[in-house]
């Protein structure tokens, strides 16, 4: 799955499952309920053969917490363990503080976006990034994500969004970035 297999490598990831012989494994798992989301409630898509993965969530439709349960998330902590479960919930706070101050207003929320390993560097998540970007244009929506990975911060900014909330993710946890794209 290439969620997966793109968030191995990820800060948050490896701060949640910290035991690198089982984070494969329990990223599938993790993995599982933000794709069943993007299917049912968002946009999901795909190329080369669901080897790059982006799910947006539409202005319309903003991500609830009714919607994460019906998807699976309350399954999570038998799938993953309590401990990587409890760093999740602190993670997510942090992240939902940074949603709800910094995109208020009706926008395009960038839920998930992975690549596989092997692939990065290609293009795809640039194309899958540049196609949500251009629904939320011709909504004129303004579009939001957060990355707990230094390093992404930069490629995003190279579509237009900037930094507009940083903060630990939790306890000993990471750093996470929420950005913010506004409309052109």
């Amino acid at each position: 799955m290439a969620l997966a297999q793109a968030f191995e490598t990820d800060p948050m990831f490896q701060w949640m499952f910290t035991d690198a012989a089982t984070r494969a494994r329990f990223a599938r798992q993790f993995a599982r309920v933000p794709l069943r989301y993007g299917l049912r409630y968002g946009r999901a898509t795909e190329s080369n053969d669901a080897q790059a993965v982006s799910i947006w969530i539409p202005p319309e439709r903003p991500l609830s917490m009714m919607g994460l349960i019906r998807c699976g998330m309350l399954a999570m902590p038998f799938h993953i363990g309590l401990g990587p479960y409890s760093r999740f919930l602190g993670a997510n706070a942090v992240m939902a503080r940074f949603h709800n101050e910094h995109a208020s207003e009706p926008h395009w929320y960038l839920f998930v976006i992975g690549v596989c390993p092997e692939l990065q560097g290609r293009g795809l998540g640039t194309a899958l990034i540049t196609e949500g970007l251009q629904r939320a244009d011709q909504d004129g929506c303004a579009c939001y994500l957060e990355t707990s990975s230094e390093r992404n911060v930069p490629y995003y900014e190279r579509f237009g969004f900037r930094v507009v909330g940083e903060a630990p993710l939790g306890k000993n946890g990471p750093t996470g970035w929420a950005m913010r794209r506004d409309v052109p």
